[in-house]
């Protein structure tokens, strides 16, 4: 009997500390997914695909004077506004509305530029960019979501070693540490944490 005491209040332990450290892990996978990089003068500034609050930072970045050329990327067109596109339903492209943002913040037309051309995925981006700057080695500011930002670095630091490549999170899209009490955020925190395992893997597409 005062063994099996023992044993119990043993395991009761070993509980609880697995699940303290289950607790502090889940608030690590936030921190180790969003490092950024500060910002610094580079050639260009990079938006990549995904999302609309992108630009807003880009367009900071180039009032700043971080960069003279802000390259937008150019995301394969969804299923569902391709369905549109047919029913004759009028629908933005996304580098179109990226595009529009960038000039209502005061980036003029002659900065702006596209990159890419239906890019399904950021290993697809970063294959651009590496077309764009096959010459030299460039620095560049790349903008994209806090959830992102590891992946993205690891991605285009494989495809572009000779780059100076900082990462930039968006100020306008909010990523909270405990992101499992978010719908939005536990939804990218999981899609972040396969798609990091796929490329590490080996998977491109």
């Amino acid at each position: 009997m005062h063994c099996a005491k023992k044993c119990g209040a043993f395991l009761l332990v070993v509980f609880v500390f697995a699940a303290a450290c289950a607790a502090a892990g889940l608030t690590y996978v936030a921190e180790w997914l969003s490092v950024a990089d500060s910002p610094q003068k580079a050639d260009a500034i990079l938006v990549l695909g995904g999302g609309f609050t992108r630009p807003f930072e880009a367009a900071d970045l180039y009032r700043k004077g971080h960069a003279g050329r802000v390259y937008v990327s150019v995301p394969m067109r969804e299923d569902q506004f391709r369905l549109l596109d047919q029913a004759g339903i009028p629908f933005p492209r996304e580098e179109v509305v990226v595009r529009e943002v960038l000039l209502k913040k005061g980036v003029p037309a002659s900065a702006i530029e596209y990159f890419g051309k239906d890019s399904v995925s950021t290993a697809a981006e970063a294959k651009a960019a590496q077309t764009l700057f096959a010459a030299g080695a460039p620095k560049l500011l790349i903008v994209t979501s806090p959830y992102h930002l590891r992946r993205t670095r690891m991605t285009f630091s494989d495809a572009l070693p000779n780059a100076d490549i900082r990462v930039i999170a968006t100020s306008y899209d909010p990523f909270p540490m405990a992101w499992w009490k978010d719908q939005s955020a536990a939804r990218n925190v999981l899609l972040e944490l396969a798609k990091i395992t796929f490329y590490k893997l080996g998977g491109r597409f």
